[in-house]
């Protein structure tokens, strides 16, 4: 699968304030996982000399008694960025392809 470019919005603090990110989503290919970096602020433009607001996040989508969740691969754990970020990744794949996830 080549990268592609996830569009997501992230609370912020556990607030009402939500900003919207762009980034790009890739798989990795030895394990099921993403590997997604070059967060940008929607309505920026992208330019060199912008770096990625976020850094380099690993999330991963895993079966929880029933119930998929998004979490950071290395924790297992949810938080409100692996789930605004799985939220971006599902809104583009196929059912057929998050279920081989």
């Amino acid at each position: 699968m080549r990268p592609f470019e996830i569009k997501f919005d992230f609370p912020v603090a556990s607030s009402n304030l939500k900003i919207s990110l762009n980034a790009t989503a890739e798989q990795h290919h030895s394990e099921p996982y993403f590997v997604v970096h070059n967060f940008f602020l929607s309505d920026s433009k992208k330019e060199k000399e912008l770096h990625s607001v976020l850094p380099e996040q690993e999330v991963i989508r895993i079966n929880r008694n029933g119930i998929y969740a998004w979490v950071h691969k290395d924790s297992k754990q949810e938080s409100e960025l692996s789930l605004a970020i799985g939220k971006g990744i599902e809104s583009l794949l196929t059912s057929e392809v998050l279920d081989r996830l």
